[in-house]
């Protein structure tokens, strides 16, 4: 049986994805040093579809070849194209998820965990019996209910793009990302190869995907903060230009301050106090979640941003920040670690400076009470 796909065109569009890709991973070695659940999502991203530009090839050129060695290829060729393909999808779904602070529900998480372990279980019976695919006595790859991999791909990437909206939704001008620099291409990629067997488009479209996402991620990188992850001081203004635009704007600043910060460097050394730092962003990032975003504004001042200025929403916010406190208390039993936490909101019609002078003016206010409850404490306990 004559092939019907051309392993010229197969091979010269899974070179051109494993060249884009080498140089990826050639320019960003240094990502792969940095921890993060975001890096991490996107290694495995990048990854898993450059194991998909080197299968493809492999299995297209193994198809029709007689041979045990062959058939073998060809039954586990697809077999892993089917996974790569589809663990490629879940790991952007994850990419994005973190990268906009979305909080997984226990039911979307189980979901999730389903999906991928019916995409496992169905790859290693069709070794047995043919569901998704079967391959004849010439070893040639034949196409059965493979709409179900289309199903499931296609199911993570909507699940994306409505985990997208939602957070748009929610958080509105305070979050963004070019997610259509990643959807097109790959949704082309998929949609072609989906429609035309012979047609090998998804890895090397995906590979164009990526790298559209790496340097969205690297330009914004410059306002991101090295050790906590968090935007940084250089992005208020960035946001105070967007918030000028914006019409109908209801945002909220809550500034949480770390008491006596500068005794935890000096008495215990700055690598436990980066810790309390790191912590301290991971639960202001849990407690906001989609609804915004965090700014590290000082060295020891985190300013998170919400996309609300309901007063209930927003002590509710600070209800959970509080409550979180007690997480960042693991690093030492010698100190406790508090924090002095004020609000304030953003009117637009004021530059982002002013709004920084009011809500530092509150959270003096705020720290002259602490400090003087703290010295009343003191003396009746004395």
């Amino acid at each position: 049986m004559e092939p019907t796909f051309e392993l010229t065109a197969v091979y010269a569009t899974n070179i051109f994805g494993i060249v884009l890709l080498a140089v990826l991973m050639a320019g960003n070695i240094w990502r792969f040093r940095e921890k993060g659940a975001e890096n991490a999502y996107l290694q495995l991203l990048l990854l898993f579809t450059f194991c998909t530009c080197v299968l493809d090839p492999i299995a297209y050129t193994a198809d029709g070849r007689l041979g045990t060695l062959a058939r073998v290829v060809v039954y586990g060729g697809n077999d892993l194209l089917y996974l790569t393909n589809m663990f490629s999808c879940f790991f952007w779904l994850l990419f994005l998820a973190e990268h906009l602070n979305y909080r997984f529900s226990i039911a979307h998480r189980n979901i999730l965990g389903f999906t991928i372990i019916l995409g496992l279980v169905l790859v290693i019976l069709n070794n047995f019996v043919p569901i998704i695919f079967d391959v004849s006595a010439n070893n040639v790859y034949t196409r059965r209910y493979f709409w179900i991999y289309t199903i499931i791909d296609y199911g993570f990437l909507l699940d994306s793009l409505i985990i997208y909206f939602i957070c748009k939704h929610k958080g509105g001008p305070l979050k963004s990302f070019p997610i259509w620099i990643f959807f097109f291409p790959i949704i082309a990629g998929t949609v072609a190869q989906s429609l035309f067997y012979g047609i090998s488009a998804i890895s090397s479209c995906t590979a164009i995907a990526i790298a559209g996402v790496f340097s969205s991620i690297h330009g914004e990188r410059v306002y991101r903060d090295k050790l906590t992850n968090v935007y940084n001081f250089a992005y208020l203004p960035i946001l105070g230009r967007e918030y000028k635009k914006k019409k109908n704007l209801h945002v909220t600043g809550i500034l949480v301050n770390i008491n006596g910060f500068k005794n935890i460097n000096q008495n215990y050394g700055r690598v436990i106090g980066n810790k309390v730092l790191i912590k301290l962003a991971k639960v202001l990032n849990r407690a906001v979640g989609e609804l915004g975003i965090i700014v590290r504004y000082s060295s020891d001042e985190l300013l998170a941003f919400i996309n609300t200025t309901n007063e209930m929403a927003v002590s509710m916010c600070i209800t959970r920040i509080r409550s979180s406190i007690n997480e960042i208390n693991t690093f030492s039993n010698s100190f406790k670690v508090t924090t002095c936490i004020c609000s304030q909101s953003y009117d637009n019609s004021k530059s982002m400076d002013d709004f920084i002078d009011e809500i530092t003016r509150s959270m003096q206010e705020e720290k002259t009470s602490y400090y003087t409850q703290l010295q009343y404490n003191r003396r009746d306990s004395e």
